[in-house]
């Protein structure tokens, strides 16, 4: 009887090797910074126009002005915007999954799709107040294009209006599902969503430079998503889950 020897298939040989540990996923934690981040970086952005930002009424020779004038300050704002908007895709994707598997799913979904209308339509704001600005420096006397970006950038964020306040109202609804964001937004998101909606149903008005009341209603809904994002924000750091 001859002996055998046990030979390792060489194919089979890195089976048993552990598994090289990866960076992991988006932690609660990391989430919850994103969502703070985000909400930070908006009102830095907001801080950084303070009063001097040409309101939605002004002249094309108001808003030439000031885009000539505040070069810097435009390159800020765009350098504030791809900060915040990395923030808030980090929130999205380390809450994705909690909010999908709370016992609101189909809220979860809305309220994602609504966060993705908002990332896609901030970003036309944006460029379009890059747009001013090199407009504005280039051609110092036309100001019928200074006029149409202006009406453009505020069309555009009556509509993002709409986009913000689905993400509201269907984050806010999962996240009290999944025990991440605070009680009292079972009515304070709805309330808040429909100031918002509000900018969005006058915003032909509003891009013409009348009904400027109504623009107040939608910025009061603002505050209602920036104090969604902080607190649950907060929570997620903590590890807050109840």
């Amino acid at each position: 009887m001859t002996a055998t020897l046990d030979i390792a298939d060489p194919r089979t040989a890195d089976t048993d090797v552990a598994p090289r540990r990866s960076a992991g996923d988006i932690s609660a934690r990391l989430a919850g910074l994103g969502a703070i981040g985000f909400a930070t970086t908006v009102i830095a952005q907001n801080l950084i126009r303070g009063a001097g930002a040409p309101a939605n009424d002004a002249s094309g020779a108001e808003i030439l002005t000031h885009y000539a004038d505040h070069r810097t300050m435009t390159t800020v704002l765009v350098a504030s915007y791809a900060l915040g908007i990395v923030s808030i895709l980090v929130f999205l994707g380390g809450s994705a999954t909690r909010l999908v598997r709370s016992d609101r799913p189909g809220w979860a979904v809305t309220g994602l799709l609504g966060a993705a209308g908002v990332t896609a339509l901030f970003a036309v704001v944006v460029g379009c107040e890059q747009a001013l600005s090199v407009a504005a420096t280039r051609d110092l006397t036309g100001l019928g294009a200074i006029d149409a970006l202006w009406s453009l950038h505020n069309s555009v964020f009556a509509v993002l209006d709409a986009s913000i306040a689905l993400a509201l109202v269907g984050l806010s609804r999962a996240g009290i599902s999944a025990g991440i964001t605070p009680r009292p937004f079972r009515w304070l998101a709805p309330v808040g969503a429909g100031m918002l909606v509000v900018g969005t149903l006058a915003g032909p008005a509003i891009a013409a430079r009348d009904a400027m009341p109504l623009f107040g209603v939608a910025g009061l809904g603002f505050v209602v998503w920036l104090s969604f994002l902080i607190t649950t924000g907060v929570r997620l750091v903590r590890g807050i889950e109840a």
